[in-house]
């Protein structure tokens, strides 16, 4: 019995490890309501499109600052913001799609963008809210495992073990 529950505690160690190492990967889609937000204040303080994504590096999350800071280092090495925009669009993914667009529109065509980033991070929340209702609904799943492998075979140690070995010497003195 405490060779499985040793073999147990190494293969869930092992797991979790795994799990651990997994994580790990950026997810720059989570990232994205918070960066839209900063974006809105830049915005609404009276910096134009450019300076506020040469500003962005300075408040978003670590997962965001390289590409950013590049974006920062090519708008003072006096790269279009175009090209900067474009070169952002290929290094984060389709999550920053929209984002760049809108962007991109606002430079070229100078019209005000706030009430379009306003709906662009309204959607987005709601999008990393519904994400966080379907992590919530697997966590049962995911604390199966060490609640049938940690928390049973010690309850069954606890609780039942002593039981069994008391009836045991009450039917083995009763025998004797």
């Amino acid at each position: 019995m405490i060779w499985l529950c040793v073999l147990v505690a190494i293969v869930g160690g092992l797991v979790f490890r795994g799990r651990k190492k997994l994580a790990r990967k950026p997810n720059i889609s989570a990232h994205i309501p918070e960066l839209l937000d900063i974006l809105l204040v830049l915005i609404r303080a009276g910096h134009g499109p450019a300076t506020s994504v040469a500003q962005l590096h300075y408040w978003a999350h670590k997962d965001l600052y390289k590409p950013l800071i590049q974006a920062h280092t090519q708008l003072l090495n006096g790269t279009r913001f175009a090209d900067v925009i474009q070169t952002l669009r290929t290094e984060l993914g389709t999550s920053f799609y929209p984002l760049c667009d809108i962007l991109l529109s606002a430079d070229r065509d100078g019209l005000p963008i706030t009430s379009v980033l306003d709906q662009l991070a309204y959607h987005s929340h709601l999008e990393r809210q519904r994400m966080q209702d379907i992590a919530a609904r697997q966590l049962p799943v995911k604390l199966l495992f060490p609640l049938t492998c940690c928390i049973l075979p010690s309850f069954v140690l606890l609780a039942m073990v002593p039981l069994l070995v008391n009836s045991l010497t009450v039917v083995s003195g009763q025998l004797f």
